[in-house]
């Protein structure tokens, strides 16, 4: 294998690396270059907009509002004869599992499979979805340890159980919010406006299907008595808005270091292998 790398300067401003590598027999150098004079259209995609405002004081309502049946709703799922049926038993853990590892595998293996299939599109939908679950992942454990709220495995009866901080020091008070559930909506949110943007025939059988798997991974979390049903409405309200924020940072930065490092601007096959291209731009 060799690496290859043509150097470019422009105005003495910038310099402008495209480097291949070529897997294989029969390789020669491919370099790309941005045409002399050009300049890139630049998207306006605000991060924050006025609604979003709106929205969270929505999900916030409505987890606030689904406190109040929290505890009925813990108990009733406890009940013996809930808590042994095998079948319900099994499924909870099937779904307990896609939460986490299971969006971490879905996202690595499709980044990693696009690449081997020479798609950009495949490669950016497992990336995508990676940086959605990375950041809604990281948001809720932050959370739950800071807000420290007891887990209803701890008291059935008692979900207004709240120890600020309590949640670095103790793992029964780190209820709210489900990382699981954070991460199930992430990965749903992202996997479904990719399919949109790439495939949007299929988006309409795609989007019902992730939210729906990610909707049983939160329930499963409820089965398991990890976390109470308000968790898992502001979990998933949460992991959606994660997948936006990374999704409208990638629409106005095209050429962030993310997208630089991780994908290729294009991917070709070769005899014996593939031939990936990268761009890189260093600002003076």
């Amino acid at each position: 294998m060799r690496t290859y790398c043509g150097l470019r300067t422009n105005r003495g401003l910038c310099c402008v690396v495209a480097c291949m590598i070529v897997a294989g027999p029969g390789e020669r150098l491919i370099a790309q270059a941005p045409t002399p004079g050009a300049e890139q259209p630049t998207i306006r995609v605000p991060l924050f907009r006025h609604r979003d405002a709106i929205l969270g004081l929505g999900i916030a309502a409505l987890t606030a509002v689904t406190m109040s049946v929290d505890e009925s709703i813990a108990r009733d799922l406890q009940r013996p004869s809930v808590q042994t049926n095998g079948g319900l038993k099994g499924t909870t853990n099937v779904f307990n599992a896609i939460g986490f590892p299971g969006s971490v595998v879905l996202s690595a293996s499709t980044y990693f499979f696009g690449l081997a299939k020479h798609s950009r599109p495949i490669a950016s939908l497992g990336m995508h979805t990676g940086e959605a679950i990375v950041m809604g992942g990281v948001l809720a454990e932050g959370l739950q340890m800071t807000i420290g709220r007891a887990r209803p495995q701890r008291d059935v009866n008692d979900n207004d159980d709240f120890v600020f901080r309590k949640g670095f020091s103790s793992d029964d008070y780190t209820s709210f919010p489900s990382a699981h559930t954070t991460v199930a909506f992430a990965t749903a949110t992202a996997v479904s406006r990719e399919v949109g943007r790439s495939w949007p025939g299929a988006n309409k059988y795609v989007a019902p299907i992730s939210y729906s798997v990610a909707t049983l991974v939160g329930l499963s979390r409820m089965y398991k008595n990890k976390h109470w049903a308000s968790d898992v409405v502001g979990s998933a309200g949460l992991g959606i808005y994660s997948a936006v924020l990374f999704d409208r940072y990638n629409a106005e930065h095209p050429d962030n270091i993310f997208e630089r490092t991780l994908l290729p601007k294009s991917i070709s096959p070769r005899r014996g292998g593939v031939t990936l291209l990268w761009s890189i731009h260093a600002g003076g």
